[in-house]
């Protein structure tokens, strides 16, 4: 036990952390962190009092300790030749242990050992039959941090009729074992483990699990390559190939295998053969996660139950839920997979399809019988047919088939259960961000884009156009709406982008979800929607203080000149251009939603990001309301109420702010509501505000600013008149 205390004399409080390490086992630790707090206060019986607490405190720990690790630290231990022979009374009850380390052989000792650990022994190259024999009673050995092993005789565990576990503990120079080293071993050996070492085939394993089914078989963090066919062929509850090298699976590496949990967990799995599972008999968990898989195969898991593939990001296509037989839990790697589960029809309709048709309704079953006169095959068929294991204690997973029904007509297509599939357990679920909907969500919606779309970049076109074709004159107003027209026209792309991804995937989006949202289409659909919006804001900010300037201040000399325009119009598109390629840096992600709008709050980076863009928004929309407000008030009263001239003006300022209001501020307010973790709306609404009412500006804003005009007017038909006469 160890305690530190660190104390601060200039504070009135502080913090000791006591850690207890507690050893459970001879291959197992416990850590258990308790924290202690004292306060120090001016009176000295609380000085007393939070004493004596700590004190119990302690006391309590070092009792957990004891009952933790038991009387191991009580056990008398004889020391013969640097091992230490004593009774086990935690782990390994009523069994006698010779514990070695740092030795150069296996010392003979005059008792019955059962349990045999070796640990940090270097000068140990080798063992052999020779070396184990004299303890023909033992019945688990652990070999640990043997960092100069190299070699196992293949008769070193063959005499062993007691043996029931063997531990190999990084042994970083054994490459190879004998193929037949596990031939002929005790019929009780049920654990084997070898972790860390440095082997790069798996020995024949056909001889384990036979007649008693082993728990747990385990080769992790070794440097196995492939899995050859006909490879691996044994009896197991758990078969653990975790964290080496695979990258091949051949067909039928496990055929005449008997596995209930397969794990080929970090491992790199990049060719997976269409019957790499085949012949594996009561499959029921499979984990593939951590891997760069890319297609998985569904053939030998009809009776899979859980299946994990996590953290598999090369794996974009799941199998149709239909081809797993008893599938009930799945661990995924995306959300949209689980989409895929929750509505398999649209997800593989010819799955779909020939699942339905295999599988009649009672009725249509009943007729069909009647008319065909087929036989029903019963349960005594299968079970006189299977091998049944059921009264070996030992296994229990072997007791029954994975896949049982009360009754199994071929008929009626019914050998796999009938089932609908939708009760499959997936995780991750959807959430809010990526619901199992189509982009737009809504038909209306998918509708009102196209139209937003296509009119927004026909308007901004013909604004473009004829500003281009006329000369700026190094007039302010005629360069602000240019790059006011440009910015639009980048909205109405990132609109037509999105309302065509939506048409391509409608009702069937999940199928897409990846391609889109981590492809090159969406990343350009989001730089495009963010420099378009910070652009268009910063020109329609410039293009108010300059009306603002033109009317409250017509009479002073210190006018917004062209050329400081261009330069704060540069800082604009600077800005933009910087705030639009934040998130494909990894400052928050275009790829979070279907709509590819930066919306990764999960790190303070991307929520100060987000931040940034609704402040920026705020504050240029609360600066045109301003300037606006001061032009509508410098007006005359007999102004705004007149019928004709100047009341025109009052009119087009109440129609600039009331449509940059509704497009902005429902978009900025349930922005901010959500940034501080009370989201109003959902993304499903969110969409409406996002594609829908926000983009109206970029279709409004070259009527409201340009092509209602009379100045445009009369340039637009200039414009047309001068290209008919070059033609014609």
């Amino acid at each position: 036990m160890s305690r530190t205390v660190s104390r601060d004399s200039s504070r009135t409080d502080d913090v000791n952390v006591t850690t207890v390490l507690l050893v459970a086992s001879n291959d197992r630790r416990k850590s258990v962190v308790v924290n202690l707090r004292r306060h120090r206060f001016s009176s000295n019986s609380w000085i007393s009092m939070w004493s004596i607490f700590d004190f119990l405190m302690v006391l309590c720990i070092f009792i957990v300790q004891l009952s933790a690790k038991g009387t191991v630290m009580n056990t008398p231990c004889t020391i013969i030749d640097n091992c230490c022979v004593r009774n086990m009374t935690n782990f390994w009850k009523h069994k006698t242990e010779l514990h070695c380390s740092g030795i150069q052989h296996i010392p003979v000792v005059n008792e019955i050992i059962h349990v045999l650990t070796i640990d940090d022994s270097d000068d140990i190259k080798e063992l052999s039959e020779k070396s184990i024999s004299p303890y023909s009673n033992l019945t688990d050995i652990i070999l640990s941090n043997m960092k100069n092993l190299e070699y196992l005789d293949s008769s070193t565990f063959k005499k062993l009729n007691k043996l029931q576990s063997l531990y190999i503990l990084r042994a970083s120079v054994l490459k190879e074992l004998s193929s037949d080293i596990f031939h002929g071993l005790s019929k009780t050996f049920l654990v084997l483990r070898i972790s860390k070492a440095n082997l790069r085939v798996i020995p024949d394993l056909s001889d384990l699990g036979t007649p008693t089914a082993m728990h747990i078989i385990e080769f992790e963090g070794n440097q196995l390559d492939t899995l050859p066919t006909n490879g691996i062929k044994t009896r197991a509850e758990q078969l653990l190939l975790e964290y080496n090298k695979i990258s091949v699976v051949e067909n039928w590496a496990f055929n005449g295998s008997e596995i209930a949990k397969l794990s080929l967990r970090g491992n790199y799995l990049d060719f997976l053969s269409e019957h790499s599972f085949d012949g594996i008999l009561n499959l029921r968990t499979l984990d593939l996660s951590h891997s760069s898989m890319k297609v998985l195969p569904t053939s030998g898991l009809k009776s899979l139950e859980v299946l994990r593939v996590e953290n598999a990001p090369s794996m974009t296509v799941i199998p149709s839920v239909y081809l797993f037989g008893n599938l009930k839990e799945a661990y995924l790697t995306y959300s949209f997979h689980c989409c895929s589960f929750q509505f398999p029809a649209k997800h593989d309709y010819s799955s779909y399809e020939f699942h339905k048709e295999g599988s009649q309704t009672p009725s249509e079953c009943a007729q069909t019988k009647k008319n065909y006169n087929f036989h029903v095959v019963s349960n005594d068929f299968i079970e006189n047919g299977y091998i049944d294991y059921a009264n070996d204690s030992e296994e229990q997973f072997f007791n029954e088939p994975a896949i049982t029904n009360s009754t199994q007509d071929i008929i009626c297509g019914n050998i796999t259960p009938p089932t609908t599939r939708s009760d499959v357990k997936c995780w991750p679920q959807p959430n809010a961000l990526n619901p199992c909907e189509d982009i737009m969500g809504f038909y209306w919606l998918r509708v009102c884009v196209w139209l937003v779309g296509i009119a927004a970049l026909l308007a901004n076109v013909v604004v473009m156009l004829v500003v281009f074709r006329k000369k700026f004159n190094y007039s302010v107003p005629r360069f602000l709406m240019s790059n006011l027209a440009f910015a639009d026209f980048c909205t109405a792309i990132y609109l037509l982008l999105l309302a065509y991804e939506d048409l391509v995937s409608s009702e069937k989006y999940f199928n897409y979800a990846y391609t889109w949202q981590n492809g090159v289409g969406c990343k350009i659909g989001g730089f495009l929607t963010v420099f378009s919006s910070q652009l268009s804001v910063f020109a329609l900010c410039l293009l108010t203080i300059e009306r603002w300037y033109s009317i409250r201040r017509a009479l002073y000399t210190n006018k917004m000149t062209f050329a400081s325009t261009v330069r704060i119009m540069a800082f604009g598109w600077v800005y933009s251009i910087v705030m639009a390629t934040m998130p494909l840096l990894g400052i928050s992600s275009y790829s979070t939603t279907s709509i590819c709008l930066p919306m990764d709050t999960a790190r303070a980076s991307g929520m100060c990001y987000v931040f940034t863009l609704l402040t920026f928004a705020a504050a240029a929309f609360l600066l045109m309301l301003f300037c606006y407000v001061q032009i509508y008030t410098s007006l005359s009263y007999e102004t705004r109420h007149a019928a004709k001239g100047e009341a025109s003006v009052a009119r087009k300022i109440s129609v600039l702010i009331g449509t940059n209001f509704a497009c902005t501020a429902p978009v900025i307010f349930f922005g901010f509501t959500a940034l501080l973790g009370y989201p109003l709306i959902d993304v499903t609404k969110s969409k409406i505000l996002l594609v829908f009412f926000y983009p109206i500006n970029s279709c409004a804003n070259p009527f409201l600013y340009t092509i209602l005009t009379a100045s445009f007017r009369r340039e637009a038909f200039s414009t047309v008149t001068k290209v008919t006469a070059e033609y014609v």
